[in-house]
């Protein structure tokens, strides 16, 4: 069968099981652990859990914003599911703004909100059917939408959508909408990232059939070949513009591989190796990974050291996927980490949809290995969460993640108290 089609129908797949596998194959017989159980070390070595939430913390599902309203902790963005969320921040001091770009996954509609007022906006007048994946990056002034062409041919399209011009809350004029301007990529991309320090880069992956070759391209589709293997099924992560990890695609019976790739010289070198169902997140500066094992039925969480090549239990069953490394602190990082964990196959069955987590969030740090709950959506009254796509503010103010189940945002302040900033900003 033609290599293209067999990735488009890959992808199809993918999307298909993400959104509504769950759902059809729940009942599927897995063996249970004990739900009182939490999935983070109780009884482990340098872990704590305060009995009670961050002071202060609030969810209200009622909340409207208004100018003399209490503005929640906790606060789901859109109710419709987006293919995609990121962190737009403009200003500096006292004009500093932080928003957060949406593209809404049945239309491709683009929104903004700006995390002082809740307000959102349609900032594009643009509709683009059928996006399934929405990457932002380049500091939210760009993102790059996945969607099918045509469902027949299992066509897979890949755009970078590049936002021009100023857009004011304070008018809804359609002249004021954004202006776009659409590069187009190559057909049949399987894996993209974009580079986590806001820089104009992006890593993606084209697969010829023999072999999968590697480009960093810029906004404007300017690109530079960086990498080429024999091995075509890579989990790409863009730590920074000069540092790419490429880990083997995981399963939880196979052993995993995990390499650096420098940008800058094309060298490879293999930091992770023989370990199954392995996945990993780097930090910002190379010097740490975050990596799970699957052991016992479970995701085993481990610390990995680059610098001094030793690793270190970390004595919580969560996957990487579930993480994010701090914008300021680079041996911190968040994880959401299931309350009570089915006995499967990690992380495949969690992949296809057949397992769900109901997660508390950690902060972790790398140094002393000690834990710290952030908050727990029950005791706030917010639904169960199975948390991904976490991102972090430039300030470590807030945090974007996305609820896997209902495919929808959420932004929880990290800070404890409010900053108020300007409603109506230009931005």
């Amino acid at each position: 069968m033609n290599k293209k089609i067999l990735i488009g129908i890959g992808f199809i797949v993918a999307i298909l099981l993400g959104v509504g596998a769950y759902f059809y194959f729940a009942k599927n017989k897995v063996e249970k652990m004990d739900p009182n159980t939490p999935s983070f070390g109780t009884g482990g070595t340098g872990t704590t859990f305060p009995d009670s939430n961050v002071s202060g913390s609030t969810y209200n599902s009622d909340f409207v914003p208004s100018s003399t309203a209490i503005f929640p902790r906790l606060y789901e963005l859109r109710k419709a599911p987006v293919a995609g969320s990121g962190f737009f921040e403009t200003g500096k001091g006292s004009t500093y703004t932080v928003s957060v770009r949406s593209v809404d996954r049945g239309l491709g509609h683009i929104f903004e909100t700006p995390l002082s007022t809740y307000v959102e906006a349609r900032i594009v007048n643009e509709t683009r059917p059928r996006i399934s994946e929405a990457y932002w990056g380049n500091g939210g002034k760009s993102v790059t939408m996945r969607y099918l062409d045509d469902p027949e041919e299992n066509s897979i399209k890949t755009h970078i959508i590049n936002l021009r011009g100023a857009f004011s809350l304070s008018t809804t004029s359609s002249n004021e909408f954004l202006k776009t301007e659409d590069v187009i990529l190559p057909d049949f991309i399987p894996f993209i990232a974009v580079s986590e320090d806001k820089a104009d880069k992006l890593f993606y992956l084209e697969n010829n059939g023999a072999s999968a070759i590697g480009y960093v391209t810029n906004s404007k589709g300017i690109r530079s070949k960086v990498f080429e293997s024999t091995v075509t099924e890579w989990l790409p992560q863009f730590p920074n513009q000069k540092l790419v990890t490429l880990t083997t695609k995981p399963s939880a019976n196979v052993p995993g591989y995990s390499y650096f790739l420098n940008t800058e010289n094309k060298n490879v070198t293999k930091i992770l190796s023989g370990i199954n169902g392995l996945t990993t997140l780097t930090s910002r500066d190379g010097k740490l990974i975050l990596y799970s094992e699957t052991r016992d039925g479970a995701p085993n969480l481990s610390l990995y050291d680059t610098v001094n090549k030793i690793s270190y239990p970390l004595s919580i069953q969560t996957l990487p996927e579930k993480c994010v490394w701090s914008s300021k602190e680079l041996f911190v990082a968040y994880c959401a980490v299931p309350q009570g964990l089915t006995r499967a196959n990690y992380p495949d069955q969690w992949y296809q949809g057949l397992v769900s987590f109901s997660d508390v969030l950690l902060k972790i740090d790398t140094r002393t290995k000690v834990s710290e709950l952030v908050f727990n959506p029950g005791t706030l009254g917010a639904p169960s969460f199975d948390i991904i796509n976490l991102s972090l503010s430039s300030d470590d103010s807030y945090l974007l993640f996305m609820n896997k189940g209902s495919g929808t945002p959420w932004v929880y302040r990290l800070v404890e108290e409010w900053q108020t900033t300007a409603s109506s900003t230009n931005l």
